[in-house]
């Protein structure tokens, strides 16, 4: 089951997508990033009450373009495996939120659930079969079945995926 769900878990669904936050530290120029999180969309700081979108840079543009001794209200940020990287040095304590992909909760139990035992729950046991006939039985056959099992629910997650998150609104 856990092969299963990390096979489709940097995959955008509508119940795998969060807000996760984090803080920054003044004087410090990367931040942890929020718990779980598996690929952000973007990243924003809030100033007053508002939310105000970073500029997504590489860690090298930062690293060539920036004053790294310069410390204010970041406006540009990277993704490393240190966390988010900021410039400029952050110079009070701000909030950031990053909208994205998060993992599920793991599961740590026989009888624990999860979005991916609940309500993807048809998908990972397509899969889980399809790696169990597949990978332990040698059984091709009832591989091949389990996959288009696999597929059939896959299709039918994405187009939910698209119905749920479509706000039928022109940018």
């Amino acid at each position: 089951i856990t092969r299963a769900i990390d096979h489709y878990a940097a995959e955008r669904f509508w119940f795998n997508i969060e807000r996760g936050t984090t803080v920054t530290v003044p004087g410090v120029d990367t931040a942890a990033l929020p718990p779980r999180l598996r690929r952000e969309d973007a990243a924003y700081i809030t100033l007053g009450s508002c939310l105000t979108p970073l500029c997504k840079r590489t860690f090298s543009e930062i690293d060539e373009d920036g004053d790294l001794i310069s410390q204010g209200q970041p406006s540009d940020y990277a993704i490393t495996s240190a966390g988010i990287r900021l410039y400029p040095t952050p110079n009070a304590v701000f909030t950031l939120t990053l909208p994205g992909v998060y993992d599920a909760v793991a599961l740590s139990a026989d009888s624990s659930s999860n979005a991916w035992t609940t309500e993807a729950v048809e998908l990972i046991a397509a899969a889980a079969k399809k790696l169990l006939l597949r990978d332990i039985k040698g059984d091709a056959a009832g591989a091949a079945i389990a996959t288009g099992a696999e597929a059939d629910e896959l299709y039918r997650l994405r187009a939910e995926t698209v119905q749920r998150l479509n706000t039928s609104k022109m940018r």
